[in-house]
């Protein structure tokens, strides 16, 4: 399994095994433009700032990170398994990883970087592309959400260890609004700006160029690494 991320933001997870054939791309992706607001987030700060995330299920995803001047980084990931990349924009640098192993899957878990002891319970499960589906597998509750914009929504609650997770969404659809968690922590909320279907953009999940590379020696699938 190879991990990619930092904290306050989200690690793309592989399965420590390499995708089967398939007859060609996909047709569609789901482009996601999200923030992160809560307790320990400072408006304005680059942690609260929006990120876009296309995810094609199975085996394709790009997350394209907001530049932080700071400390010189806009963070890049791009994965059209068996391949990753993680790569600096601002110093033209990054990392390249192979997965390797048998028929597998892509995952991007939303909250596991902030869960590293994985006290969020069934929450760790729940990933960017497939919110609904995670909060329905787990068995959340299904209530009628709060009023946005003078439109009703539909709101799924899950129980947590130590609090709990609640999913609206726009009325009748599976379409995301926010996602918030309360526990221990405190509360933080994804607010979703964008979530659309859209054709599938090869050129988006190519090898970025330009960027000088480091390659990730090949994931035995039993052991973590980062980047």
């Amino acid at each position: 399994m190879i991990l990619l991320g930092a904290a306050v933001a989200f690690a793309p997870v592989f399965s420590g095994q390499t995708p089967a054939v398939e007859s060609g791309p996909p047709s569609t992706m789901t482009r996601i433009v999200v923030r992160l607001v809560g307790d320990g987030i400072k408006p304005g700060s680059h942690a609260a700032l929006p990120k876009t995330i296309y995810v094609a299920d199975p085996h394709y995803a790009r997350i394209e990170d907001p530049p932080d001047a700071r400390v010189g980084v806009q963070k890049l990931t791009v994965i059209a398994e068996p391949d990753a990349y993680s790569v600096n924009l601002l110093d033209h640098k990054g990392t390249h990883a192979v997965d390797t192993g048998g028929e597998g899957d892509l995952h991007l878990p939303i909250v596991l970087p902030f869960d590293p002891k994985h006290r969020l319970g069934a929450l760790d499960a729940v990933q960017f592309g497939q919110e609904f589906d995670g909060f329905q597998a787990a068995k959340a509750v299904h209530e009628a959400g709060p009023i946005i914009n003078s439109k009703p929504t539909d709101a799924y609650v899950l129980s947590l260890p130590n609090g709990k997770a609640t999913l609206v969404l726009k009325a009748g659809t599976h379409v995301p609004i926010k996602l918030t968690w309360v526990d221990g922590d405190g509360a933080h909320t994804y607010e979703y700006i964008e979530y659309n279907d859209v054709p599938f953009d090869p050129a988006l999940f190519k090898k970025p160029e330009n960027i000088q590379y480091r390659e990730i020696p090949p994931d035995d699938g039993h052991s973590d690494r980062g980047c």
